[in-house]
């Protein structure tokens, strides 16, 4: 798996894939799996509130974290390969 899925803050106006893609089981399955450990880094957190633009208001912004898009979209897979990553990192 390439770094570009942990690794891409400019890009992606400051947030990450996993982020991005915490409605969706599968694709938390695959980023947070054991075997891309060696992309996780303690300084360098994939977990945070996401700055997003607000449909409506181009000039207002809200925050949300990649647990709360999961929640958000009732997808309780994700929700607990997050919290067994946040577990062991």
């Amino acid at each position: 798996m390439p770094t570009v899925f942990y690794k891409s803050f400019m890009e992606l106006d400051g947030t990450n894939m996993v982020s991005i893609l915490s409605f969706d089981n599968k694709s938390m399955k695959q980023l947070l799996d054991d075997s891309n450990n060696q992309y996780f880094d303690k300084e360098f957190p994939i977990f945070y509130k996401n700055k997003i633009t607000k449909s409506n208001h181009k000039q207002k912004y809200f925050y949300r974290s990649a647990i709360g898009s999961a929640l958000r979209n009732n997808q309780v897979r994700a929700v607990t390969y997050i919290l067994d990553y946040m577990g062991k990192y």
